[in-house]
This record gives C-alpha cells, sequence and structure tokens, in this order.
C-alpha cells in the first residue's frame, strides 16, 4: 500500500494557487446570491481534496485567491464523473455580477469550455475576490478543487489522457488475449475473466470522461448511462469469476452460497432503476464492496489447490484488493490526506487485479497442460503395458496349446494301452485278473482326471483371452440357447445319478421357452464344474440338490434366470467365501483330490462376462453356489412368466 499511497502523490498534480472553504447546503435550495452573502466564518477550510460520501446534499466551495495573485488561471473540479457542477465567476458584465460555467457529467461534453477531462473554467483571478463552486453528486467520495496555471492544466490534462490510454490498452490487450482464450479452448473461466476486463476498461473510462467527450459528447445521458451500467456488469462479472474459481478449487459450500447472493446484486440494481431510484442503485456497491471482499478474502484461505504458486497468486489478489480498499475507506474518514488515484479508486485496483487473474488464468492452463502431458504418457504407457500384456498372452496362449498338445499325445497312448491291456485280460490268470482290472481302473480314472484338468486350462485360458478382447463382440461370441434344452440336457445327464437329487428341476416350468446368455455346451460345462465339486467334497453319501429359480428384473431391465447347488461340506471343510473364486485357490484340505484350483475362477469368469454371476453362501454345513444368467429374449409366446424387460403388454 506504501506504492500506492507513494505513486498516489506522484501523480496528484500541482498544488492549488487559491484558498478553499466548505459549506453544506443540506436543503439544496440556496443561489449564489445567497451563498455569496454568508460570512466567511460559515465555511469550513479544507484542503484541495475532500471526502464527501454519498449525499443528496449541495456543496459550496469558496475559493479565494492569496494576495499577490493576480493573472488568468484555470479553476479544475475532478473528477470527471460529478453529476452537477457549476463554476460561479466574478463578472460584472453578466446580471447579477455572476459568470456562471454549468457543467458535470449530465450536461454536454461538446459545451464546454475546454476539452479537458476535468471541469474546467478560466478567469481573471484576483487576490481578495472570491469565486464557488456548487457540486451536486451522488457517486462521489472525493471532490478536489485547485486553481491553477492553464499550461499546467493542460499538461496534466495530457497527462491524464496518457495514463488513461496506458492503462486501456494493457486491460485491453488481457481482455483480447482472455476472448481469445475463451474461444480456441471452450473455456469459461477465460471468457468470464474477458468480460471483467472489458467491463473495466469501459468503466474507467466512462468515468474520466471519455465516453462523454469521444462516443456521446452531445448526450451526457447515453454518457452517464454507460459507465452507471458497465459499473453494474463491472461488479457481476468480477463476483461471477470469483465464484467459479472458488468452486473450482473447493471452498465449501456454504460460503459459495453467500458468494452466490451476491451475484443478486445485478438484478436487484436493474429494477432500482426501472422504478426510478436511482440513488439507492449507485449506493449499493458501497454497501456490496465490504461484504464482497470479506467473502472473497475468507475463500482463498480455504481453497484446496495444490499449486503453490496459483494458492499464492489468489491471495496476494484478494489481500491487495482488502488492504486498497481499507485505505480507501480511511482516507474517507480524513484520517490521512488522499490523492490523485482516490478520485478514480477503480484504476490502480483493476490494473492489478487484472494482471494478477491473467497470471492465474495462465497458471492455470500450464497445470492442465502438464495435467494432460501426464495424462498422455500414462494412457501410453498403459497402452504399451496393454500391448506387452496381450502379446505374452498371445505366447503363453500359443505356449500352452503346443504343452496340450504334447501332453494329449501320449495321454491317448496310454488310453490305447490300457485298451489294449483291457482285451488282454481274459488271457490273465483268474488269480491276478481282479488286480489287473482294477489297476486299469485307476489308469482310467487318472487319464480322465487329467484330461479334466486340462479342459480347464484350456477353458481358462481362452476366458482370459476374451477378457481382454472388446467386451461386446466376446459376449456376443459366447452365443445363447434356450432354457428348455438346457433342463432336459441337465435332466438326462443326472436322472440316474445317486448323489444327486433333481426332484426340483424336474418340476420347474417356467419360462422354459426364454433364452439364456451363453452357448449350450458352455452353460453345461458350467454347471457340471459346479455339480462335479459339489459331489467331490460333500460327505460321503449325502445328495447334492439342484434348484431352479427365476429372479426379478436386474439393472439392464432382464429378469435372471439362477440355478443353486447345495452340498453338506466333508472332510475336506468349509471353503472361504472370500478367496473360493481366486484363481489357483484351492481349500486347505483339498489337496487329496485332483483338481487345477481354475475351475470356480472359469465359471465366475465366464458368467460375469455373460452378464450374470455365481455366488457362494455357506448356513450351518451346507454350502451354496449359485449360478445367475440373464434371460435375453423369449423364443415363444407361450411362456407363463412376464418377458425380459417386464411385462409390455
Amino acid at each position: 500500500m506504501s506504492l500506492y499511497i507513494g505513486l498516489s502523490r506522484w501523480v496528484d498534480g500541482a498544488d492549488s494557487l487559491a484558498q478553499l472553504s466548505l459549506y453544506s447546503d443540506e436543503r439544496g435550495d440556496l443561489d449564489i446570491g445567497e451563498v455569496a452573502a454568508l460570512p466567511a466564518g460559515a465555511f469550513k477550510p479544507v484542503s484541495a481534496q475532500v471526502s464527501l460520501g454519498y449525499s443528496s446534499a449541495v456543496r459550496w466551495f469558496r475559493v479565494e485567491m492569496p494576495s499577490g495573485t493576480v493573472g488568468q488561471q484555470t479553476l479544475v473540479v475532478q473528477p470527471s464523473y460529478l453529476d452537477d457542477v457549476r463554476l460561479y465567476l466574478r463578472d460584472a458584465g453578466q446580471a447579477g455580477g455572476w459568470r456562471l460555467e454549468q457543467q458535470g457529467d449530465r450536461f454536454a461534453f461538446a459545451q464546454r469550455p475546454r476539452e479537458d477531462l476535468a471541469f474546467t473554467a478560466e478567469s481573471e483571478f484576483s487576490a481578495g475576490v472570491a469565486a464557488f463552486v456548487r457540486v451536486k453528486t451522488r457517486n462521489a467520495h472525493n471532490v478536489r478543487v485547485r486553481v491553477i496555471d492553464p499550461r499546467t492544466a493542460h499538461r496534466e490534462n495530457a497527462w491524464t489522457l496518457a495514463g488513461v490510454g496506458l492503462y486501456g490498452g494493457v486491460v485491453f490487450v488481457l481482455a483480447c488475449a482472455s476472448a481469445m482464450s475463451a474461444a480456441l479452448q471452450r473455456d469459461r473461466y477465460w471468457a468470464v475473466n474477458a468480460l471483467f476486463q472489458l467491463t473495466s476498461m469501459v468503466t474507467m473510462f466512462s468515468y474520466f470522461g471519455l465516453g462523454a467527450q469521444f462516443l456521446f459528447p452531445e448526450a451526457p445521458r447515453a454518457a452517464d448511462l454507460l459507465s452507471v451500467w458497465c459499473g453494474y456488469f463491472h461488479f457481476f462479472f468480477g463476483a461471477l469469476f470469483y465464484r467459479l474459481f472458488h468452486a473450482l478449487y473447493g471452498v465449501p459450500r456454504w460460503l459459495l452460497r453467500l458468494q452466490t447472493l451476491t451475484l443478486l446484486f445485478l438484478p436487484t440494481q436493474i429494477l432500482l432503476m426501472a422504478v426510478g431510484r436511482s440513488d439507492l442503485a449507485l449506493q449499493l456497491p458501497a454497501i456490496l464492496m465490504p461484504v464482497s471482499m470479506v467473502l472473497g478474502l475468507v475463500s482463498v484461505f480455504m481453497l484446496r489447490c495444490h499449486d503453490t504458486f496459483l494458492l499464492n497468486l489468489l491471495r496476494v489478489n484478494a489481500i491487495t484488493t482488502t488492504a486498497y480498499f481499507i485505505v480507501l475507506y480511511v482516507a474517507h474518514l480524513g484520517w490521512f490526506q488522499a490523492g490523485f488515484l482516490h478520485l478514480y479508486p477503480g484504476v490502480f485496483i483493476n490494473l492489478l487485479t487484472a494482471v494478477l487473474l491473467h497470471l492465474v488464468l495462465l497458471r492455470r492452463n500450464f497445470l492442465l497442460s502438464r495435467q494432460q502431458q501426464m495424462d498422455q504418457r500414462e494412457f501410453a504407457l498403459v497402452q504399451q503395458q496393454m500391448h506387452i500384456e496381450r502379446q505374452k498372452r498371445e505366447e503363453d496362449g500359443r505356449f500352452l496349446s503346443m504343452l496340450l498338445h504334447e501332453i494329449r499325445s501320449p495321454l491317448s497312448v496310454v488310453a490305447l494301452a490300457r485298451s489294449a491291456l483291457e482285451r488282454k485280460l481274459p488271457q490273465i490268470g483268474h488269480a491276478t485278473r481282479d488286480a489287473a482290472a482294477r489297476d486299469l481302473q485307476r489308469i482310467d480314472t487318472s487319464v480322465q482326471q487329467m484330461r479334466e484338468v486340462l479342459q480347464q486350462v484350456q477353458a481358462t485360458s481362452e476366458l482370459e483371452h476374451r477378457m481382454s478382447a472388446d467386451g461386446s463382440s466376446a459376449k456376443a461370441a459366447l452365443g445363447t440357447c434356450e432354457m428348455s434344452a438346457l433342463l432336459n440336457r441337465l435332466l438326462a445327464e443326472h436322472v440316474r445319478h445317486v448323489s444327486v437329487d433333481i426332484a426340483q428341476l424336474s418340476s420347474f416350468e417356467q419360462g422354459k421357452r426364454w433364452v439364456v446368455a451363453g452357448g449350450l455346451e458352455r452353460v453345461l460345462m458350467m454347471i457340471r464344474n459346479l455339480v462335479d465339486n459339489a459331489i467331490k467334497y460333500s460327505v460321503p453319501g449325502s445328495m447334492v440338490v439342484l434348484e431352479a429359480a427365476v429372479r426379478p428384473m436386474n439393472g439392464d431391465g432382464n429378469s435372471q434366470w439362477a440355478l443353486a447347488v447345495r452340498n453338506q461340506v466333508g472332510a475336506v471343510g468349509m471353503p472361504d467365501p472370500q478367496r473360493v473364486f481366486e484363481k489357483y485357490y484351492r481349500g486347505p484340505n483339498a489337496h487329496q483330490y485332483s483338481g487345477s484350483g481354475l475351475g470356480l475362477y472359469w465359471v465366475r469368469g465366464l458368467a460375469q462376462m455373460l452378464g450374470g454371476d455365481v455366488i457362494c453362501s455357506v448356513q450351518g454345513g451346507d454350502v451354496t453356489f449359485t449360478l445367475v444368467l440373464p434371460i435375453l429374449a423369449v423364443s415363444d409366446r407361450g411362456s407363463t412368466y412376464p418377458p425380459p424387460g417386464g411385462d409390455k403388454g
């Protein structure tokens, strides 16, 4: 802030040659004759710049030149957005002895005697002869009245134009850059920032009087409305930008709701202007600004941002803005002498904010670009890893196919040798015939077990290959089957099996015409795996129970067919429901039986690929594996159960 105060004093300009005093006409009904007749003691001595605030009172400034001062001088009144400024200069040739120069932002710029941004009048000022300045405005915090040399007035006006041009050029470039970024990146943050900076620039131009001078020299009302509305929208877009940015970086919801309320002030101001209460609309920013600053300051210390640089930029912006407006309000209270920048309070902070917010957005772009590059590298690594994994699986598949082929060949030789030995049994003596038959039976069982293991290994390899392929095409390649055919095959396979109870399965009649996901042989193989496991690990002499049921529609809108396989667990022990579907998992006591630990892994993987699942549940000494498959269609309208997707009738 010391930089700001020093800069303000540096651009203050020349000191006033005149002595100044102030009288407040609260009713606003005094004319120049009545004011000039007031005693000198009615006027309070003041400095050249006075803080007035929002008021409907009329201020009269008495301007007196010290002794020894003669010659042509210029009376200068600032800022440029005062509503009504009347300069009364002694002139014996005029009626009443006063020459009136009526100016203000509600009067045409083209009628001014000098084309200065400030309100000015030239006259011969003499010692002991007072001039009066009448100011009536509702939108000024500070008013500065000076008498200076005409050449100094020209020079100051030129410097003001240059300064405003420099400010406008910087903000305009930043606004255009933001607009281009918004268009190219389709980014709303850049778009709101562009609107914020453009309205800031137009507002400042209007406050300095450039709108009245260059855009509407004959239409002061239009120039005044331009400054007012741009000021409203400038605050709105600023509040919207901070609201969006704070939401992006995780400010608490209650604080965001409060910030959202500040956005309602624009429609409130529009409504007040529409009903003719422009005085209240102009006073709203004075009420709203402290609230917005407090909310903004609290918000920046609640941001959740991992980037320290971006976070510090936002905090510097919030802290400097708050400190800046504290300095303004302190100056309004008269605690220290206000300077030139206090006449146009938005210039310094708007320029600083424009630069800081642009840096914030550039930093955000950098972070997004870096994150995108990291994501692309990660994606490339994942793609490369998937390619390597796919190649490895293909190589493993080829090796496994070769290995299976090489193992099947000896098994076939063993099977042929076993058949040959079986044909020679009649030639063997009766004493050794039974032992040889038992040996042949063990050979036959072992060969069958080896073939089952190889079949599971091959099926698992095919499953994992399908899982790595496109899901929809892999699922479509698995085919479908009618439930009637599936039930008939199940009944045919187990009708004579003394260890399998198919009574409930035989009585299941609902939906036999339905089409179930999965080809017939694959589904049968899944069920065989569950049934064989149940028989293998059951209590000797116990029954394995098969039950079929229909479940309601799932999330995809399809009904489901469920087949439960329940058995009493034998000496092998209860399986771990959390690990039973893991690849290669076998129970602690299951190694006394042949197996690969791939069966349940394969069944569940295939079921999930088909859109179903396999569920393991334990109750008492029983364990139940339930195969669930989606019902895809109805092959005959004779079905007595609602079709997949619900009853459309």
